[in-house]
């Protein structure tokens, strides 16, 4: 079915959860620039400064938490799509499985159309990883609705190589993936993109469960495109056994280097031919 606003028929609804953070931010941008799609935000803050610029831009703001299921079913009213991200850092891993699942049965009580939700690459592949395991819960549950759905599954954001720390994060992660094992990393602009195609090609996207990637590089390849945008970065590689320190997490370092994120950039960039690569990530402007 065609999701094209007529004459007679206004742009369809996405409601976008997350809408003030990255990947949900990124939802918001690709969808605005189509000019195809009414953009409805949930928020917990009407008022906010946060949610103030988003209606700026013209997207609508919709009240609601997602421990809320209540405010969930209203806000999710009318729309045609749920573009659906949690975040085990501010709600915990019980708190994250529980607002994924809350976000999934209100769409499907409201009669929503087409449910998109970002998990984590690797998801349906690895166990013991925390925000894996609970992104592969919040998956299980989805899949035994009666929704139409789409599930992304990002691999590391470029952008946590420009953060404070980074260096310690390439240190570890060169201990864990040594000098020839590559890593793929995604934009978060085109985690965006990749949303939009969904709710725009129901019929090719429903079902799917695509790994995302646009660049794939060692840990020595990736400092050098930093330092060559004019970041400063050092790294060293540290023991592998100090990995252990890094706790619970330290399973998913493990995983890099001995398994990993196994997106197709190749079939992803036919899909998206823009799809950026790291070096061409940093060249854009950053916020």
């Amino acid at each position: 079915m065609s999701t094209e606003p007529t004459p007679n028929r206004p742009a369809p609804v996405i409601l976008v959860i997350g809408a003030t953070g990255n990947q949900g931010g990124a939802v918001v941008d690709a969808l605005l620039r189509t000019g195809a799609w009414t953009v409805r935000a949930l928020t917990r803050d009407p008022a906010g400064r946060a949610a103030r610029a988003l209606a700026k831009r013209g997207v609508t703001i919709a009240a609601g938490d997602m421990d809320d299921a209540g405010s969930l079913k209203g806000a999710i009213s009318g729309a045609y799509g749920v573009f659906s991200v949690q975040n085990s850092r501010t709600a915990g891993r019980s708190g994250e499985v529980r607002q994924g699942r809350n976000v999934i049965d209100a769409a499907e009580a409201a009669g929503s159309r087409h449910l998109v939700y970002t998990s984590v690459g690797g998801a349906e592949r690895v166990r013991g990883i925390p925000h894996f395991d609970t992104k592969w819960e919040i998956e299980q549950h989805l899949r035994t609705t009666g929704l139409t759905w789409t599930i992304l599954r990002p691999t590391t954001f470029t952008s946590v190589f420009t953060l404070r720390g980074a260096s310690v994060g390439l240190s570890m992660m060169a201990a864990a993936l040594g000098p020839t094992k590559t890593l793929q990393t995604i934009a978060v602009p085109d985690i965006g993109v990749f949303a939009r195609l969904a709710f725009e090609r129901p019929e090719q996207f429903a079902g799917q469960a695509l790994e995302l990637a646009g660049d794939e590089l060692t840990i020595a390849q990736i400092a050098q495109t930093l330092r060559g945008a004019g970041r400063r970065i050092r790294y060293t590689r540290l023991p592998k056994p100090l990995l252990k320190l890094a706790g619970p997490e330290a399973k998913m370092l493990f995983w890099f280097g001995e398994t990993g994120y196994a997106a197709d950039i190749p079939a992803l960039r036919r899909i998206h031919p823009g799809l950026l690569t790291l070096d061409q990530w940093l060249t854009q402007p950053q916020d």
